[in-house]
């Protein structure tokens, strides 16, 4: 393993394109006398032509001494793997409350360089490393590395990258090579084939033929996984930009069943929910142009016709709209929390689903009440993307789309209509004086 140092200006590398903050982070701990460097996403990403989402740091210093460097402003967090989490409060005049910006916390995770040298108590019984405070040399991190690519260190005060597995070669060839042997890797970690496959997709790269072979002989492995980590790897996915294409990768896969178990009751059956893939296609072009996505909407899409085919079910049975539709809320409760889904998440996506029944049935009274809702952004699209599918009923979704942006004035008239308007299994037209909502 051969060490390269290259000038960062070979590969049109700017200091301008980092985040001022993590440039801050390394210029302090190099004056305190450590290594600091940018690692993995965000430098290859630089290199790639495409602006990194974050910027990991790297250092020769303890968690411990990082924390003495930057003290109240970070913390120390994890155990099978300790890192610092570095806070900044920054200002966005973009976002405004009260006519003031409001700050915003803004993370960087500094990491240590991880030792090669993994004791067997350290491994689980199926070969995943479990912990893994066994701190070393640079030259022994890069080895812990995923894949190539993500093997670069770049130091912005000095302008250099550092390179010892060929990563900056694999980039021009637009290829995702497993660092060491594959398939020693993939029994250490089993999500990285998961990785692998997202990354290739995200960043338009092919995986080198010796890194996907073992993935249809190990694919299994992925049972043995904790629940909580497979759902951090599915929202990765879904956040992804490129959800469509992860899914559809991961369906050709074939993976065993509940590898994944929200992703294999919407989408791993013969025939995939064509709601859950429009809002995944929406919310890929949206992550295109804008990073603020709701995590909340996402799910509560993915599961919704789950919800809506237990209420259907339910009205069978004789009753009421609402009581069907609290039951059938109720019945996903336990699926969700079993998906990885915390209890607050599911309590929000619960609040987008109530406020389906309220636009679906709406009601003169609490039509402003609705508007003024926490989660109607949230609610509203899920709506709007039941109409597409032709679940909803289009005078009742042409209704809401006029109100919503009507003026005073027309707003009146618009509940005037609402008065003429009944539900009785369909919507049909009361015949009966319009009266007047003027005085409301």
């Amino acid at each position: 393993m051969t060490k390269k140092t290259i000038a960062a200006q070979k590969y049109n590398v700017d200091n301008s394109q980092i985040s001022a903050d993590a440039l801050y982070i390394i210029e302090k701990l190099q004056e305190n006398g450590y290594e600091a460097y940018i690692v993995g996403g965000g430098i290859r990403d630089l290199l790639l032509g495409k602006e990194p989402k974050d910027f990991d740091i790297v250092t020769n210093a303890t968690p411990e001494m990082v924390r003495k460097v930057f003290r109240r402003n970070s913390i120390i967090i994890g155990r099978r793997f300790k890192i610092v989490h570095v806070f900044f409060d920054n200002v966005n005049p973009n976002k405004l409350v009260n006519n003031r910006p409001i700050l915003e916390r803004h993370i960087i995770e500094v990491s240590t360089y991880r030792s090669n040298k993994v004791h067997k108590h350290t491994l689980s019984e199926h070969g995943r490393i479990m912990v893994d405070n066994n701190y070393g040399t640079q030259k022994e991190d890069v080895i812990r590395r995923d894949f190539t690519i993500n093997a670069l260190y770049y130091d912005p005060v000095a302008e250099k990258i550092i390179d010892y597995q060929n990563g900056l070669k694999d980039i021009e060839n637009k290829c995702i090579k497993v660092i060491g042997k594959a398939r020693t890797r993939y029994i250490e970690d089993p999500v990285r084939m998961l990785r692998a496959i997202r990354l290739s997709i995200k960043l338009g790269l092919s995986i080198d033929k010796d890194s996907l072979k073992p993935i249809e002989e190990l694919k299994h492995l992925l049972l043995n996984e904790s629940r909580g980590r497979m759902y951090e790897e599915m929202l990765k996915i879904l956040l992804s930009g490129y959800s469509v294409e992860c899914i559809n990768a991961l369906i050709k896969l074939d993976l065993p069943a509940n590898t994944f178990s929200l992703l294999d009751r919407v989408f791993f059956k013969p025939k995939p929910d064509q709601l859950a893939l429009n809002i995944l296609a929406k919310t890929d072009l949206r992550l295109k142009e804008n990073p603020d996505v709701s995590l909340v909407f996402i799910l509560s899409g993915l599961l919704w016709t789950n919800i809506y085919t237990d209420y259907q079910e339910l009205l069978t049975k004789g009753d009421s709209a609402r009581q069907s539709f609290y039951d059938s809320i109720s019945m996903q409760k336990d699926f969700a929390y079993y998906a990885g889904i915390a209890k607050n998440m599911f309590n929000n996506i619960s609040d987008v689903w109530l406020l389906q029944l309220e636009l679906e049935f709406p009601n003169i009274k609490r039509v402003d009440k609705i508007l003024g809702s926490p989660r109607f952004r949230q609610a509203w699209h899920l709506y709007t993307s039941r109409h597409e599918v032709n679940q909803v009923d289009p005078i009742i979704y042409n209704w809401w789309n006029s109100y919503i942006e009507a003026e005073n004035e027309e707003k009146i008239k618009l509940l005037e209509e609402l008065a003429d308007i009944t539900l009785i299994g369909k919507i049909t037209t009361k015949k009966k004086r319009k009266r007047s909502y003027t005085n409301r």
